[in-house]
């Protein structure tokens, strides 16, 4: 799919959603108070092709007013995304509360379906995922040729960006003694803030960078 169609769908899923979702500041060169419901991925990244849509929110974490005789939904986010599916916009294929996946249907885009089916993941912010950083990773690009995600949550030691004695687990950043040894962040342990893109590029030490421009800068490592 060419991005102006991928951005038209990601826009208007973004529009059906946004009131559903936290106010907060998303990135560097955007207004605060803005709705936490953002495309991501490649229609972010302004590629020319996009093979699926991906949106990070952060849900308002509480339970809408039950309707008399109807489903219980534990957000207006999951409430809205019921009624999409069934007005016929979407489909839903898997997941749980952080990430649901729908197949997207294009006629009701007024689009002609495509050969493979088109999908839209939607990624939600809940702790102790930091949206700076889940925003970051889903936006990519994560191409074995050139990965930005992957190069972001790696370790300086080993070529990366992040900073030596921190992890990156969960969408959120730790220091490495807040790790057990299943590798799993310590009960009752906080990580970092970052409730932006900003933060979480400034604690890397890089300066802000468009999402069209973003790529991996792979460290020579030495050994020894």
């Amino acid at each position: 799919m060419n991005w102006n169609d991928g951005k038209l769908i990601a826009g208007q899923l973004r529009e059906w959603l946004k009131d559903t979702c936290e106010l907060g500041g998303i990135v560097a060169t955007e207004e605060t108070n803005l709705p936490l419901c953002v495309i991501a991925g490649s229609v972010r990244r302004m590629s020319q092709d996009v093979h699926d849509i991906e949106l990070v929110s952060k849900p308002i974490l509480k339970a809408p007013r039950p309707e008399f005789g109807g489903p219980l939904f534990k957000t207006e986010f999951d409430k809205v995304l019921a009624r999409l599916e069934a007005e016929g916009y979407i489909h839903f294929l898997m997941g749980g509360e952080k990430l649901k996946k729908y197949e997207v249907h294009l006629q009701a885009f007024n689009m002609a379906p495509t050969l493979n089916p088109f999908k839209v993941e939607f990624y939600q912010c809940t702790p102790p995922a930091q949206y700076g950083v889940l925003l970051a990773i889903r936006t990519g690009p994560a191409k074995e040729e050139d990965n930005f995600s992957k190069w972001i949550v790696t370790q300086r030691k080993n070529g990366g960006a992040l900073p030596n004695g921190y992890r990156v687990k969960h969408a959120a950043v730790w220091r490495e003694d807040q790790i057990d040894a299943k590798d799993e962040p310590i009960k009752g342990e906080m990580p970092i803030s970052m409730p932006d893109e900003m933060d979480f590029f400034n604690f890397l030490g890089l300066k802000w960078i468009e999402p069209v421009n973003r790529h991996a800068m792979w460290r020579t490592v030495k050994n020894g």
